[in-house]
């Protein structure tokens, strides 16, 4: 029987390594960013286990950080696609360690409903994505695509405005696209988008607070529509 006992334990151990395989993925996410991580093929699903990197134009380090078992771990490190440090984010212990500051240049506006002047006391804080302001949004941006009834336009004219709406608790809970002419105000076409496609991870904010009370919010992202109909971030 102490013979026989060894025996089983190698069995098991062979059959479970022939039920997986650890394998380098590439993926193409939009017209610019490709992601590159490891992977277990099992005999039923695929799970993200290791380093993980995303790249701009298979170049640029815009995403850096560790699957286990299909789950961010540890801490991760976002870039904008000039290489700017944007965010570094503990998925383990849920703690923004930092955010970059954001100025008038940015392509991202944010909205609550609540008047402010310049001489308001109120400590007003944003929302922010979880993946930097450049990362954090590809999820989203890999959604658009251009209506066919616009597909011979004239996409250098066009603006794409994300229109996001945060809810108290740090969830996305309205989705849409604007399709504008650039510096224009009214929509040539309105697409709301089912928040269902997305992960709960790619639905995950900081939410913004009003004198540390957690409120809703909206978030524009300005978008530009690329050589192949998708968008990017201006």
């Amino acid at each position: 029987m102490k013979q026989i006992f060894p025996l089983i334990i190698a069995l098991l151990c062979i059959n479970y390594c022939f039920a997986q395989k650890v394998v380098e993925k590439k993926t193409r996410l939009t017209d610019f960013v490709t992601e590159r991580y490891q992977t277990i093929i099992q005999t039923d699903k695929q799970i993200k286990q290791g380093t993980y990197n995303a790249l701009y134009e298979k170049k640029i380090v815009i995403a850096n950080g560790t699957y286990t078992n299909n789950k961010r771990t540890g801490t991760w490190h976002f870039f904008f696609p000039t290489g700017k440090l944007l965010q570094n984010y503990n998925y383990t212990t849920g703690q923004l360690l930092y955010e970059a500051p954001e100025d008038t240049t940015s392509a991202i506006r944010y909205l609550i409903d609540y008047p402010v002047t310049e001489k308001d006391t109120t400590m007003i804080t944003k929302p922010i994505r979880l993946g930097g302001r450049y990362y954090g949004y590809v999820p989203y941006f890999r959604l658009f695509k251009l209506p066919a009834d616009m597909q011979n336009s004239n996409t250098q004219q066009l603006e794409v405005i994300m229109e996001l709406l945060v809810s108290p608790l740090g969830r996305l809970s309205d989705f849409k696209f604007h399709i504008r002419y650039y510096n224009d105000k009214e929509d040539l076409k309105l697409i709301n988008v089912n928040t269902d496609l997305l992960s709960d991870e790619d639905k995950t904010f900081i939410p913004a607070s009003r004198d540390r009370k957690l409120i809703a919010s909206r978030i524009l992202v300005h978008c530009y529509v690329t050589r192949l109909d998708g968008i990017d971030i201006y």
